[in-house]
């Protein structure tokens, strides 16, 4: 049982009050997964599967693709097995690979056309697209109403006005804020910062394997001694635990919740049509994840390693005279003109001419999808720990099935309901200002005191801008002592991998997925295992604006609870003084300008907006800290090749 709680019946039981600290973590199996240096996807996915990915997510953004593949229309599936044939990872495409991908895709078709969802690059980790077109035009509406604020403006920003330790009022003894009366409850500073427990430098987190040691610096960094983010209070709907039907029950923060209260209602529809993208995403940290690999090998076959031939005893050898020489050189230009595989074959090169040839001529195939399970067997999760190639000895094999808990957050959370942290952006352009360059570096969404288990991305206008996408990436484990092969660079081609001539060197074991187009109307949702950036876009037509408007909900992992706007009065001077004036009726007992004056001399209350800008600089600097933490960690993989 989790001894958290905010209810506001009680003392603030939260991490980071009271008797909790700050860095309180539940164990690995009672909590979701996320990509602060927690979760890594097992085992590092080959070449080929990445390929076949980038292959799926390509033809489901073909128009009326899932009717192409339910309804066969063999000439259009014939030209896109051929367009990906030509393509850069064509040599990947062979034919049990392009059988696979169908078998796959004919399934994706039928569950996108009963659900309206379509899960893409979908590992350990997926990416959940739905349909939600329905909801656009009245969200569209609703923030059309916050106005706007230049070229990419936030117009709910979650990190203006945030939780600050030492600054914000808490209710930290019990109450909570009313949407009705949000000054009911003044709150109290807690004067100190959160107690964190002592961890020693150079330590293992309990439940992370034991190969991943990381610096305490780094895994500090991913916490923030000063910040949090707020979010609001979500609760479902009593009348049926198969209904995601939900309302927002305290305020979301930077979103008045009188003057926008239909944008409220509008929000309250989004989260509760996320729910369900949200359960098809959502992991336990215990698992290897949502899926098991598609080809799982520790190992490749390498043919013609080594090859004999007299040539190299030749030229190796004492020559006496020169006829002889001339004799062994016509030999080895005979060995040097015989056949090669493909390079995309070769397993590696050196630079002696005759070894040069000798090595290309060492060839290996990329394995194939179907080998050691079929493509039922994986679909059920049946038999999946069986690798073409096993592993060297481990003391912790592969299990011999996969399973995954399935995730019903409207039944497993009835009682308590959610905690979403809500964001709306527009990204304005004009003929003056014709490009958006996109966000700079991958990222994992806030921090580990803000315990974000997932994300959404809904797109609620575009009008007059190229397409916008998503790119993702994931961290892999790959653990070199379970890796065997005759040429280790073969294998690095299979897996990916960049060779590291420098054993001390740490191997980063990124995988770049590719992106997800966003479409108005549609929502996009990752668990935050996933490393995310919004890529650049630019006007259609240079000579009129255009915009993007998006609403981000980012989901606190609903096995915790975090100090929210239930528990944390607004911060707003200006919603303040409107609610003063308003109460006291000081425009009829005062004129405009005094009471102008009074609010500006006490704009310190609760926190004037100078201070908020200022200090979300400094949020902003934590999760850049973070960021550079998380990036430094990806190190910690004991893979070298």
């Amino acid at each position: 049982m989790s001894p958290l709680n905010n209810d506001g019946h009680g003392p603030l039981q939260v991490p980071g009050f009271n008797s909790l600290p700050l860095d309180f973590q539940l164990p690995l199996e009672s909590r979701f997964a996320h990509g602060l240096i927690d979760f890594r996807h097992s085992h590092r996915l080959t070449l080929r599967e990445m390929a076949m990915l980038r292959l799926m997510l390509h033809i489901t953004e073909q128009p009326e693709w899932d009717r192409v593949i339910l309804d066969p229309d063999e000439a259009r599936l014939a030209q896109w097995h051929q367009d990906a044939k030509d393509g850069s990872e064509g040599f990947l495409i062979s034919p049990a690979t392009w059988d696979w991908c169908l078998a796959e895709l004919r399934d994706k078709a039928e569950i996108w056309q009963a659900t309206g969802h379509l899960l893409v690059l979908d590992s350990s980790s997926a990416v959940c697209q739905a349909d939600l077109t329905m909801l656009a035009g009245d969200l569209e509406a609703e923030i059309a109403r916050l106005g706007s604020q230049g070229h990419a403006s936030h117009l709910v920003d979650p990190s203006l006005f945030p939780l600050v330790y030492d600054r914000s009022p808490v209710l930290v003894q019990g109450g909570e804020v009313s949407l009705e009366d949000l000054w009911k409850s003044p709150g109290q500073v807690a004067k100190d910062l959160p107690n964190r427990r002592t961890l020693k430098k150079n330590f293992r987190e309990p439940g992370l394997e034991e190969s991943r040691y990381m610096r305490w610096e780094d895994y500090e960094s991913c916490w923030s001694g000063r910040f949090q983010w707020l979010p609001c209070e979500v609760r479902f709907e009593p009348e049926s635990l198969n209904d995601t039907s939900v309302q927002i029950t305290s305020y979301v923060n930077n979103l008045h919740p009188e003057r926008h209260r239909s944008l409220y209602r509008q929000l309250e529809r989004l989260i509760a049509s996320a729910v369900p993208s949200w359960n098809d995403i959502l992991f336990y940290s215990n698992s290897r994840g949502r899926r098991p690999p598609r080809i799982l090998t520790y190992g490749c076959e390498v043919h013609n390693h080594n090859e004999k031939h007299e040539v190299f005893d030749l030229i190796s050898t004492y020559c006496p005279t020169y006829e002889e020489w001339q004799r062994r050189c016509k030999i080895a230009r005979q060995y040097l003109a015989e056949p090669e595989p493909p390079e995309w074959k070769q397993a590696c090169h050196v630079r002696i001419a005759i070894n040069a040839k000798r090595r290309r001529k060492t060839w290996f195939d990329h394995p194939e999808p179907g080998v050691s399970f079929s493509y039922e067997q994986w679909k059920q999760g049946q038999f999946t720990g069986r690798a073409i190639h096993p592993p060297r000895f481990w003391k912790r094999p592969d299990p011999q099935h996969h399973h995954h808990i399935p995730v019903k957050l409207e039944q497993q959370f009835q009682d308590q309901g959610l905690q979403v942290v809500v964001e709306i952006t527009r990204v304005e352009l004009t003929p003056k200002n014709p490009v958006y360059a996109g966000e700079s570096h991958f990222h994992t969404e806030g921090l580990r005191n803000d315990h974000i288990a997932a994300t959404s991305l809904y797109a609620v206008e575009s009008n007059n801008v190229t397409q916008a996408r998503v790119a993702f990436q994931h961290e892999d484990k790959v653990v070199r002592e379970k890796l065997q092969c005759q040429v280790l660079k073969a294998l690095s081609r299979v897996l990916d991998v960049d060779p590291r001539p420098n054993p001390k060197e740490p191997h980063r074991a990124l995988h770049t997925f590719g992106s997800v187009r966003t479409a108005r109307g549609h929502l996009l949702s990752w668990p935050n295992t996933y490393r995310s950036k919004l890529e650049g876009f630019k006007l259609s037509d240079a000579t009129q604006p255009g915009h993007l408007t998006l609403v981000k909900l980012r989901l606190v992992d609903p096995h915790y609870r975090v100090c929210s706007t239930r528990n944390a009065p607004p911060q707003q001077h200006e919603w303040w003084a409107a609610a003063a004036e308003e109460a006291s009726d000081l425009d009829k007992r005062l004129p405009r300008e005094l009471i102008l004056s009074v609010m500006a001399q006490t704009d310190w209350w609760p926190m004037s907006e100078v201070e908020a800008r200022r200090l979300r600089e400094d949020f902003h600097a934590d999760r850049e800290r973070a960021r550079e933490a998380i990036d430094r960690s990806v190190g910690c993989n004991n893979a070298v090749f």
